[in-house]
């Protein structure tokens, strides 16, 4: 499975898209009323068609007459921001790290599938029912909590909605959602989001079921290939999605503009 950091990067955009986008060279600039970093930041892919700064200064103005601050996600070879010439560039102008640097992992849809049910505590995937809709309920939306978000914004259904395709699996115990996850998808590849337990409800092999049944749907559409993104801190998942199959591909984090003097 091999494929480049701007190919990776630019198979996964429409897996989660900005309600506002448009292209500055090879750039992608995404607007969503401020509802996460991807489907609100610049995607620094390739040649923007002008120098850098210029291009920093171009996303700037773009952000600006949306009312959001400007943030430029930059992809860069594992543990290397220093290899891209976008990031060294936005340093020395004062774009700032966001805190939250990531990594994007991969695997085959086919192998996630299989070792995300072997990881079952005594139980096959198929002892959980998870059920697969093309659009999230009322119930799936109440179970997600981005960044610890009680309740979502109106924007946050269009993010959710906004790929070629995508599905969202829900489990349920007695008439309550209780583990959630998304999957959406272009062409090979699709991507997993939104995988979520109650807090009551973990360590029971809930989100193995949730990612078993994504990831064998993906599949079944045609995506071969998988691909998510995790907070490079985060080493407990981290260690979770290399037992069931993924590696690590790149990494990303986000450059924020300069304050406005």
């Amino acid at each position: 499975m091999e494929i480049s950091v701007d190919e990776l990067e630019r198979a996964a955009a429409p897996g989660w898209r900005g309600c506002a986008e448009e292209h500055l060279g090879d750039w992608l600039l995404r607007a969503a009323d401020g509802f996460t970093g991807r489907a609100n930041s610049a995607l620094a892919v390739g040649d923007p068609g002008v120098p850098h700064a210029e291009a920093a200064r171009q996303v700037r103005t773009w952000y600006a007459a949306r009312g959001l601050p400007a943030m430029i996600a930059v992809p860069f070879p594992l543990a290397n921001p220093g290899a891209s010439q976008t990031d060294r560039t936005l340093a020395r102008l004062g774009w700032t790290i966001r805190a939250d640097a990531a990594i994007m992992m991969t695997a085959e849809a086919r192998d996630v599938t299989a070792a995300a049910s072997a990881e079952l505590p005594g139980r096959t995937a198929g002892s959980w029912r998870v059920e697969i809709d093309s659009a999230p309920d009322q119930d799936w939306l109440a179970q997600y909590h981005y960044r610890g978000m009680q309740q979502l914004p109106p924007v946050a259904l269009k993010v959710l909605s906004s790929a070629p395709w995508q599905a969202f699996a829900s489990i349920r115990a007695d008439g309550e959602t209780i583990a959630i996850g998304r999957v959406a998808g272009d062409d090979q590849w699709a991507g997993l989001t939104a995988i979520e337990v109650d807090p009551q409800h973990r360590r029971r092999g809930l989100g193995a079921a949730v990612t078993a049944a994504l990831t064998a749907h993906a599949a079944d559409r045609g995506a071969m290939n998988i691909y998510l993104q995790v907070t490079s801190g985060n080493s407990a998942a981290r260690a979770l999605y290399r037992r069931i199959g993924f590696t690590d591909h790149h990494g990303y984090h986000y450059r924020v503009e300069p304050a406005r003097g």
